[in-house]
């Protein structure tokens, strides 16, 4: 059922002011109400409301793989009626429209929603900097049906290519770019640099015939990590046989290709932009005050300056590393830790306690590049085969926390 089918709510559902409203259940705003759930459970506590435009929660970080054909949508999308089983929490389907701050309300598709508590948890949307045609001319990688679309784009280009007798147009449709060489671009370069070749190859095509490019404006891939583990990566990308253009931004995107600021110009028939994120619209729109990539900027408790009954975590939130100059990468374990901090906060509140402040933590990055290796940014720095049993212990862990089964997904499926 989409939501236009669903049926408007109730009149008595704008009613109740003692109420605690979580916009978005990704990593951020299901933690947050899986704890408040759990924990309010008293006469009289307030209700835990949950809005997502989606029945499911989104494991984010295996959109690569996904996208790739190496595991399904069913393993990244989980339902959200069986991960709330056990919290008193509800769940509505609901696209949201409007924040209304001065009432207290939420506007949706379904109805306007009231609150006595609001948690602001609505992730972030793909940034394209007004690049002309970039928008038009570009997939993205930022939820399960992005995936299926490249998924499904690569497999018709490699079929394309196969009935296709001219070299040059050939080439053009077995060059995949991907715009930005940060965690989700690495990672999706390197599942693609695998699974081409084998595609390729289905469909009676050269190995190497297809071409991953990886472009990149910083000149450095994965900009974020020590510069050990950037130039390990790149050598890993490279002998994956992906091709890295770096220093240069993209300034124009079109159905062949894009140019760069050094007026290079490389052509590809699919083009995937993962070179950067913003805050949704949503919340400058309803009037929240915003930085300039749309976040939002919270206190040391996560608050919204000005509203001390309204949060905003994950990525829509603009915090400061609390490590010198710059502001907080968004990533799913800052998500999970800000969910965390927000329903403890809203809970010492209700329970008449001085809440603890908000306390970044930041326990490094583990990437994946391709299905065999990776590099790992901790206490200490990893690389190789070690680093893809850690990733798939944090993953299948988080999958366990959240659902209370370990599914064992088989990631060298094709």
């Amino acid at each position: 059922m989409t939501i236009a089918e669903l049926p408007p709510f109730a009149a008595t559902d704008a009613v109740p002011a003692n109420r605690i409203l979580i916009l978005g259940a990704g990593y951020a705003g299901l933690r947050c109400a899986r704890d408040l759930g759990r924990s309010l459970d008293a006469p009289g506590a307030p209700e835990v409301m949950l809005v997502d435009r989606h029945r499911y929660h989104q494991i984010i970080t295996e959109l690569p793989v996904a996208a790739a054909g190496r595991i399904g949508s069913d393993d990244v999308a989980l339902p959200l009626d069986q991960l709330l089983t056990r919290a008193r929490v509800r769940f509505e389907q609901a696209e949201v429209e409007h924040i209304d701050l001065r009432g207290k309300q939420v506007v949706t598709t379904r109805g306007a929603l009231s609150y006595g508590t609001l948690v602001v948890a609505v992730g972030s949307t793909t940034a394209f900097y007004g690049v002309p045609g970039l928008a038009e001319h570009a997939l993205t990688l930022k939820s399960v049906e992005d995936a299926e679309a490249i998924k499904a784009r690569v497999q018709e280009v490699v079929q394309q290519a196969a009935r296709q007798t001219d070299e040059g147009a050939r080439a053009a449709l077995l060059s995949v770019l991907i715009g930005g060489a940060g965690l989700t671009g690495v990672e999706l370069a390197g599942e693609l640099a695998e699974v081409l070749p084998r595609l390729a190859e289905r469909y009676h095509l050269p190995p190497t015939a297809p071409r991953v490019t990886l472009v990149e404006a910083s000149p450095v891939v994965l900009p974020s990590l020590r510069g050990r583990l950037r130039t390990q990566a790149a050598s890993i990308l490279t002998a994956l046989g992906i091709r890295l253009a770096l220093g240069s931004k993209v300034v124009l995107a079109d159905e062949s290709g894009v140019t760069l600021a050094s007026g290079d110009r490389l052509v590809g028939q699919t083009l995937v932009w993962t070179g950067g994120i913003m805050a949704p619209p949503l919340l400058a729109q309803s009037g929240l005050p915003t930085a300039r990539n749309g976040q939002a900027p919270v206190d040391d408790y996560l608050r919204l300056k000005g509203y001390p009954d309204v949060y905003v975590i994950g990525d829509a939130a603009r915090i400061p590393n609390g490590r010198g100059p710059g502001f907080l990468n968004p990533t799913a374990q800052v998500a999970i830790r800000q969910g965390e901090a927000a329903a403890q906060t809203i809970m010492a509140a209700w329970e008449g306690r001085q809440p603890r402040p908000y306390t970044p933590l930041n326990r490094g990055q583990v990437i994946s590049l391709g299905s065999g290796t990776g590099v790992a940014d901790l206490v200490v720095p990893l690389t190789g085969r070690k680093v893809m049993a850690l990733k798939a212990l944090i993953e299948e862990g988080y999958r366990f926390e959240i659902s209370g089964r370990m599914p064992f997904v088989d990631r060298h499926r094709t």
